[in-house]
């Protein structure tokens, strides 16, 4: 396909994404490509790299076609002619001449395109800025949030911010109640997906290259998850050392967790799996077929009584919490999170998270274990929390803590830490 039929394929699925960022962006494309099956995996490639670096790039190419066009409206046309001229560095004439030949699109004036390809142009603008209003710009992220990385992480503020913006690797989790994880890339690598071995996680596995795996008979039959490498680092924080034990996974979700919790018990004990969302507890009753989980009971809102009653409390081995939160440590796989997320909606999720941590508290038998977890990077979201909670509750006392990073390891941003509560 022609470079700029591509292109006009991207500005199309940008364009439907623009209509309702509260639809995750990947799920777009899908649906995008879902309808164009005649793209074949090169184009879809192509559309799908540029359609995410423009949503991981937009305040930065709003900011340029606010200053190159003479009328100063944003449309997909144009944030997408800037994104060829600053991210790829395509020159004034091929941007013209590309959108030339692209029906129903708007036209790029000489003039226009030598602006935005000016990077002499765009490098003294940002030098006016602050130095958080040029990062904020520069890197696409919301302004208050440059102004908390750089609080918490000071200066290595701009490579977290670069970091978050990269390229996110294809991890595969193990599941080791079906095989184990040489034998998984021996299977990869008969159905044509070459993988690596993670030098961190015991049963994660990298792909060398972004494919379709639903399609592939070892994920039907359930012998592995897609789950980042940071991911998988949380549930072994519990140490499991018993395998026969009582375990509530409080935010239970689709189960990523829970599913990696039932595999280190070797589907021995019991897992109370519990979420607000049934229709997400309905997926995890699939994907526990699928992977031969048999010790997870599932915790739907209406059952939570019944299951989650007083005779419960100090009754659980472990409780984890994978607390709802900003997402900013996945910002590399979700970008549309950065447009989304604002101070008050942080403020929100750590009441929140304080309400899931005092509601949960109780369930921990002594002796046990509460394994806390969020996805941001945001220390108010991770360490500044179980400074409260520890504060609040001096029964329990930390163990351990992560934190993992995408500037320095090249994973998720994850914070998880384990607790123990006194006994009595």
């Amino acid at each position: 396909m022609q470079i700029s039929s591509l292109v006009g394929h991207t500005i199309e699925v940008f364009a439907r994404f623009r209509k309702n960022p509260l639809v995750p962006a990947d799920a777009v494309i899908r649906s995008f490509f879902h309808d164009r099956k005649y793209l074949g995996s090169k184009d879809r490639r192509f559309i799908a790299d540029h359609y995410f670096s423009v949503i991981k790039n937009w305040r930065r190419l709003e900011a340029l076609v606010v200053d190159c066009f003479e009328a100063h409206e944003i449309t997909a046309d144009r944030m997408v002619a800037a994104h060829l001229a600053a991210i790829d560095g395509e020159s004034a004439l091929e941007i013209v001449s590309m959108f030339d030949v692209m029906r129903d699109v708007e036209k790029i004036a000489p003039l226009t395109a030598e602006l935005l390809a000016d990077r002499g142009r765009e490098d003294a603008r940002l030098a006016s800025l602050t130095e958080d209003e040029r990062l904020a710009t520069l890197h696409s992220f919301p302004s208050w949030f440059v102004t908390k990385m750089r609080a918490e992480y000071a200066d290595a503020v701009e490579p977290m911010l670069i970091a978050l913006n990269g390229s996110s690797p294809l991890w595969l989790r193990t599941n080791t109640l079906l095989t184990d994880r040489e034998a998984l890339r021996e299977e990869l690598e008969e159905e044509g997906i070459v993988s690596e071995p993670s030098e961190i996680v015991s049963e994660g596995l990298k792909l060398e290259r972004r494919v379709n795996v639903f399609g592939l008979r070892s994920f039907t039959r359930g012998a592995f998850e897609i789950q980042d490498e940071a991911s998988q680092l949380v549930v072994p924080m519990a140490h499991i050392r018993k395998t026969a034990i009582k375990a509530l996974d409080a935010c239970a979700g689709a189960g990523g967790k829970t599913l990696h919790l039932a595999a280190l018990m070797k589907n021995h004990g019991e897992i109370f799996a519990a979420d607000i969302d049934p229709y997400k507890l309905d997926e995890l009753k699939r994907r526990s077929r699928r992977a031969g989980a048999q010790n997870i009971r599932l915790v739907y809102p209406d059952d939570r009584e019944r299951w989650l009653g007083p005779e419960k409390q100090n009754w659980f081995d472990l409780v984890l919490v994978d607390a709802p939160c900003t997402g900013t440590g996945t910002v590399r796989r979700n970008p549309g999170i950065k447009w989304l997320l604002t101070e008050e909606m942080l403020a929100e999720l750590i009441a929140k998270q304080q309400l899931i941590l005092e509601e949960h508290a109780g369930f921990v038998k002594p002796g046990g274990a509460l394994v806390y977890a969020t996805c941001s990077v945001l220390k108010e979201e991770g360490e500044e929390q179980m400074a409260w909670f520890t504060a609040q509750h001096p029964e329990f006392q930390v163990e351990e803590t992560l934190r993992t990073r995408p500037d320095t390891q090249n994973m998720d941003g994850f914070f998880a830490a384990r607790l123990r509560k006194a006994i009595n």
